[in-house]
């Protein structure tokens, strides 16, 4: 199986999950020293660089500069955005549910294709399964799954895999994503969430095109066996 697939898998599921992780719980100290010593233009602007959408991250930076109780203030940034009941609901029950209901049909659709993929979610879980955190998490345990299956060579189980990831992006995180993402930059004080939703919108882009054609190739390497997950 070719390395530089193998690699990108890796890569991929590691994207997935830091923009998962930036979306269920506030930034690191880790993640706000790299604020402070502005490390964090280079490690986010790679793919990004240039792009006017993205100008808020070395907005962000300078004020951050000013601001003594910076992981405070992203604290409360986060809590306003992702958690309290005020804030962008990035929950795709919002945005797809003409009730708008949490924990109704639509949560219990996107569980349930967890569960289907082998990724079941924990009870003691705090977050619902239609969380943008927890949606882009399972994308990257569909990257880390495919990782391995393409180290040891499993490909009818790779097809399977990669229809998984094909399927989702169609029928759930792509339908809503965006959306959400608009919603978190109109209501972001700061440029550091403005930031990373765009990131998150670029990236998703970059994977609705990846997969497409990943899909592609592994349907013909598999003859016609491809078929749509239910």
């Amino acid at each position: 199986m070719g390395e530089s697939e193998i690699s990108a898998a890796g890569d991929r599921e590691g994207t997935y999950r830091f923009f998962a992780n930036l979306c269920l719980k506030p930034p690191s100290d880790s993640l706000v020293d790299m604020i402070k010593d502005r490390s964090i233009l280079s490690a986010l602007q790679e793919n990004g660089e240039g792009r006017a959408d993205l100008r808020w991250l070395p907005e962000f930076v300078e004020q951050a500069e000013r601001i003594t109780n910076i992981k405070d203030e992203l604290e409360a940034e986060h809590a306003a955005l992702f958690v309290l009941p005020s804030g962008v609901l990035p929950h795709e029950a919002v945005y797809l549910d003409r009730e708008k209901r949490l924990g109704g049909r639509i949560t219990v659709g996107v569980r349930q294709f967890y569960e289907n993929a082998g990724a079941a979610v924990l009870d003691d879980c705090i977050e619902m399964p239609d969380h943008i955190g927890m949606e882009l998490e399972f994308m990257g345990f569909l990257c880390a799954m495919e990782k391995k299956l393409r180290e040891n060579a499993e490909q009818s189980s790779l097809r399977t895999c990669i229809e998984f990831q094909k399927t989702f992006l169609e029928e759930h995180l792509s339908k809503w994503a965006y959306q959400c993402c608009e919603e978190i930059t109109g209501h972001a004080t700061y440029g550091f969430y403005k930031a990373i939703a765009h990131f998150i919108m670029e990236f998703l882009r970059c994977e609705e095109e990846y997969i497409a054609g990943l899909y592609a190739k592994v349907c013909r390497e598999g003859e016609n066996i491809c078929e749509a997950v239910n």
